[in-house]
């Protein structure tokens, strides 16, 4: 079944003021994205030529990893694109007195509101799952790509039931990896550093950037005849590893190429093991604020328009709420970005370091609206 009639399907469900406003919006909302994207992807572009002409990758390979990186640039345009297509089809209708007509029949203004908010929640379900499947799927196709025809070298990984030497006094042992969520398995670490070698077992361990963190583990030291002179468990222990050893190590994902499981995962294995999580957590409910933006931007587009709108005649009040709408992008990319620095130094709850933005800008559009009703 294509998307085309899965989308036909689900518009099925809905009456039909409800299918006129959200298909009315669906073609800006997809021009808008377009457009978006492709300034989005200019900086790459130039970088992606400068491979194609002083690295020599071939232009099928400059191709690929330039429609692998759409999903990431993706990330931040769904709002702005659901506020561009929301703005225009309000206009239009203002201007073809369409909300007088709505009006006269006897629908409420919030009865027409209603499926543009059902649009901004359509838009929002859709940024999740690029943010959530998409963009670290892509991501790490891309990075493999550039690794490859790029950088010159093989895509490898630790394998499984093989010894590592890490340096001449340390070997390794991994029974089992798991390459989704970046951990280890049934790890066995033999060490010869001290007077008398060593050996620590655990059941899982994970690769923080500078160290392993183990848990669940055993410690047993030998003496100079090979004889347990010592054996101790722990829940949690950390040991620094040569960054040498992971040159053929696949280079670790920032929080933007995670799911929020794997996100979630790495936090509390943060946690157990002391470190502090501010800014993953922070990073973990911008994945659900960021998408859930497009809601928030439906709304204050139908606001700043019916605040500053009265006919569809009123010239400046058209453009007045068009520059307030793009001045209201930069504004909230201003506070997104303030709140997250505050949550990632801990000045701020890093649920509030992710979500203020979208709360104050969903209460003023709603106080707006709701004025605006009662007015009419």
């Amino acid at each position: 079944m294509s998307a085309l009639a899965i989308y036909r399907g689900f518009l099925g469900r809905f009456k039909i003021i409800d299918r006129y406003i959200i298909n009315e919006i669906a073609g800006p909302f997809v021009l808008g994205m377009a457009g978006l994207v492709i300034i989005g992807m200019m900086d790459i572009v130039f970088s992606l030529v400068d491979m194609f002409f002083n690295n020599g990758v071939p232009f099928p390979i400059v191709f690929k990893i330039l429609i692998f990186k759409i999903p990431a640039i993706m990330v931040l345009f769904f709002p702005m694109a659901i506020l561009f297509s929301t703005t225009i089809v309000l206009i239009r209708m203002i201007k073809d007195s369409e909300l007088t007509v709505f009006r006269a029949g006897g629908v409420s203004l919030l009865r027409v509101i209603l499926p543009v908010f059902a649009a901004g929640l359509i838009a929002s379900l859709l940024s999740f799952g690029n943010n959530e499947k998409l963009v670290p799927w892509a991501n790490s196709v891309s990075e493999d790509l550039i690794d490859k025809a790029v950088l010159k070298k093989p895509v490898a990984d630790i394998l499984e039931n093989t010894f590592f030497k890490e340096s001449d006094a340390r070997y390794f042992y991994i029974r089992k990896i798991d390459k989704q969520n970046n951990t280890m398995e049934d790890v066995v670490i033999n060490e010869t550093t001290g007077s008398f070698p060593r050996a620590i077992t655990a059941k899982k361990a994970f690769w923080d950037g500078d160290r392993w963190l183990l848990e669940k583990g055993i410690i047993h030291k030998f003496d100079e005849n090979g004889a347990l002179s010592y054996q101790g468990d722990f829940e949690n222990m950390q040991i620094h590893i040569d960054k040498g050893f992971y040159n053929y190590y696949k280079s670790q994902k920032s929080p933007m190429e995670m799911s929020s499981k794997e996100l979630s995962e790495k936090i509390d294995n943060f946690k157990k093991s002391g470190q502090k999580t501010d800014s993953l957590e922070v990073a973990y409910y911008m994945k659900y604020s960021l998408p859930l933006a497009c809601l928030i931007f439906a709304l204050v587009g139908t606001a700043l328009l019916l605040f500053f709108m009265g006919s569809g005649r009123d010239l400046w009040g058209v453009i007045v709420a068009v520059l307030l709408a793009l001045l209201s992008v930069g504004f909230y990319i201003f506070l997104m970005a303030t709140f997250r620095a505050m949550g990632n130094g801990g000045r701020l709850a890093p649920f509030w370091g992710a979500w203020a933005p979208n709360f104050i800008y969903g209460l003023l559009a709603l106080g707006i609206i709701a004025a605006r009703n009662k007015a009419r």
